[in-house]
């Protein structure tokens, strides 16, 4: 998908005196990582930098600090110079390359500076032109067109084996009626342009037929945003603080910070429990997000996007709008990321943080023996981005509550990807074959079926890094006679002990999993835990031998369990873009080995598919899908109902 960055340049912003270790990295120490590489003769002003981000200190080392002790700064970059991927670590300290190595036939994300090319180079293409007049687009006026270069995929023909490329297709911006804010709404079907980056030309034209572009406007209008408050009016207002980049909020406490790449990071969630701060996640991130759609058309088939790898899913987060995107009251904040040239980019309000009252009770119970009624009022603390990826933007909540448990929310919202069509009704002769690959939304436009897998990495430390993951399976008992007729379920625990895909029964159907510390023990002797439920785990329905799925292997299971890797921290691998598949997740787990006991790592899919609905045009109503972190043990018994708001947990 096209994608566009809202983040305006930033020179010289202070990092704060008291940094955490993992706090992302300052626009100064972006500039200290690039002027390393110059230094060292790896960046010129032809050289593009694909990442550049925080290279993450020891986890032992950052288990082991204390609050004001001095990290090592290091910068983790990818470099593409004259067409070599490279990798590097800078020590921002020591001001040296601590690592430099050349990564063979890779193509990196598509940066921003591509995308711009790629629309001028396919609009003044002859070709592309002549198939333009053509379809009685005499004059080609730049202004009247939205061209969108999408990823590649990987379809298999030689001819682009080794090529970085992009493909094009484009839409009518100026229409027959009245303008409209919705680009996506007419596009110009059956014309894509192929478009090597490096060659700066189109290679070739795929055409396959006029269809007739829509001539409605698509138009839809909005609230207006209301005016913020300051931080620290927010931050009271919710109850939160942040000190020494810890957010702190009622008994839990974490960092975070956006990353170029895979968006929000969370980090160290750590829950105080009497006069203890006990550790449950180390690190939560978003892994992948694969999204592909269900039309074997030409100029439709490839598109199955990657869009943490392909498309730098964090560098488009939008800026939040108060009282629209989240609540007036909220704490908005910024965040500094590297763009594609190396100059740090200010994104301003692009997070949010505040707490919510959920209208509900976090618990209750009225007593007819007593005629008394007790409960609580459920109040949550909510960090948000919104990434804007072309014509999609996904809402990502991190969600605590009182009770320990922790929610991912994804909120899918934006415009649907449409199909230009003949069919303006389905009582034309035309609507069978034109809605076989998705459904009629508008006159001449067909929203295609698609669907979406977010793969959410997930390190979690019980009590400690020493962890397993337990499959519990409810499973039908034969009852002696004298039962009352009754049949019975029970509970069998099963530890996985090897890395790899958790199939079987589904999740929900007969079986939970719970990741527990088997080291230690809380006041009732049982081992403390979390269990993982998956609101949404659709898995991928394409061919094993289908190239998209080839390279996005994760979706197909529900959940897969790794052993701990610093360096492994992407569902697909670190460069799906136009990648032949067999990263990521199933290379990770072809090592097989052990998890049981030990320093482990889930990576939760979140899948569903979407077959959309009149209703999801011309803007899709937000769809909200969610998986949860619940307590299984790690507390003597309800933290949100202790005795004078004192949680009970392991002695």
């Amino acid at each position: 998908m096209l994608v566009t960055a809202l983040l305006v340049a930033v020179i010289g912003v202070p990092r704060p005196l008291s940094a955490h270790p993992l706090d992302a990295l300052s626009a100064a120490e972006i500039g200290a990582a690039i002027s390393v590489l110059r230094a060292a003769g790896h960046a010129d002003a032809a050289t593009r930098f694909p990442l550049i981000t925080l290279a993450e200190p020891d986890k032992q080392a950052v288990l082991a600090g204390h609050p004001g002790q001095n990290f090592a700064r290091k910068a983790f970059v990818v470099v593409r110079q004259q067409r070599i991927v490279y990798e590097g670590v800078v020590d921002l300290a020591a001001g040296k390359l601590e690592r430099w190595d050349a990564v063979p036939n890779v193509q990196p994300a598509i940066s921003l500076d591509e995308l711009r090319d790629a629309q001028k180079i396919t609009i003044a293409d002859p070709e592309w032109r002549a198939a333009m007049q053509r379809r009685g687009y005499v004059s080609i006026d730049p202004a009247k067109l939205f061209c969108a270069p999408l990823p590649a995929g990987s379809g298999g023909d030689p001819s682009e084996q080794g090529r970085r490329l992009v493909r094009v297709t484009c839409f009518d911006a100026a229409g027959t009626k009245a303008g409209t804010k919705n680009v996506w709404s007419r596009p110009i079907e059956g014309l894509l342009a192929i478009v090597d980056l490096d060659e700066k030309k189109v290679i070739r034209v795929v055409e396959t037929g006029a269809v007739p572009v829509s001539h409605e406007t698509h138009a839809f209008q909005g609230a207006s945003a209301t005016s913020t408050v300051p931080l620290m009016t927010a931050l009271k207002k919710a109850h939160a603080a942040i000190e020494d980049g810890v957010v702190r909020w009622r008994q839990w406490s974490f960092q975070y910070r956006l990353d170029r790449r895979g968006g929000l990071i969370v980090s160290l969630l750590r829950y105080r429990d009497g006069e203890r701060d006990r550790l449950m996640l180390y690190r939560g991130s978003l892994a992948e997000l694969f999204v592909p759609y269900m039309d074997p058309d030409p100029n439709w088939a490839f598109r199955a996007w990657f869009d943490v790898g392909e498309n730098d899913f964090g560098f488009m987060a939008s800026p939040l709008s108060p009282g629209i995107d989240c609540p007036a009251g909220a704490a908005f904040l910024d965040a500094v990321l590297a763009d594609s040239r190396g100059e740090p980019r200010l994104g301003k309000s692009v997070i949010c943080l505040f707490e919510r009252d959920t209208g509900a009770p976090l618990w209750r119970h009225a007593e007819g023996a007593t005629a008394s009624i007790a409960g609580q009022p459920a109040a949550e603390l909510v960090l948000r981005t919104i990434e804007s990826l072309g014509n999609y933007d996904y809402i990502i909540d991190w969600v605590l509550t009182e009770t320990g448990m922790v929610r991912i929310e994804v909120g899918a919202t934006g415009i649907v990807m449409v199909k230009g069509v003949a069919t303006r009704s389905m009582t034309d002769s035309s609507a069978a074959k034109d809605t076989q690959s998705g459904t009629l939304v508008a006159p001449n436009l067909v929203a295609v079926n698609h669907d979406h897998f977010l793969s959410f990495r997930l390190d979690l430390d019980i009590d400690g890094a020493q962890n397993t993951l337990v499959r519990q399976r409810l499973k039908p008992e034969p009852v002696e006679r004298g039962a009352g007729g009754r049949s019975l379920w029970r509970v069998t625990e099963e530890p996985v002990t090897e890395e790899g895909a958790i199939a079987g029964a589904g999740h929900g159907q007969a079986e939970s999993w719970r990741i527990v510390n088997p080291n230690v023990a809380n006041g009732l002797g049982q081992h403390p835990g979390y269990e993982l439920r998956l609101g949404h785990s659709a898995s991928s329905l394409l061919a094993l031998d289908d190239p998209a799925q080839r390279r996005a292997g994760f979706s197909g299971a529900p959940l897969w369990v790794t052993a701990y890797d610093p360096a492994e921290l992407y569902a697909a691998g670190p460069y799906p873009n136009q990648s032949q598949g067999g990263d990521g997740l199933p290379a990770y787990a072809a090592r097989h080995r052990p998890v049981e006991n030990t320093d482990i790592v889930l990576w939760a899919t979140l899948g569903f598919h979407h077959v959309p609905r009149p209703e999801d045009w011309p803007v899709l109503p937000t769809q909200w899908h969610s998986l949860s972190l619940v307590p299984a043990g790690f507390f003597d018994r309800n933290p949100s109902a202790a005795p004078e708001g004192g949680a009970i947990g392991r002695k």
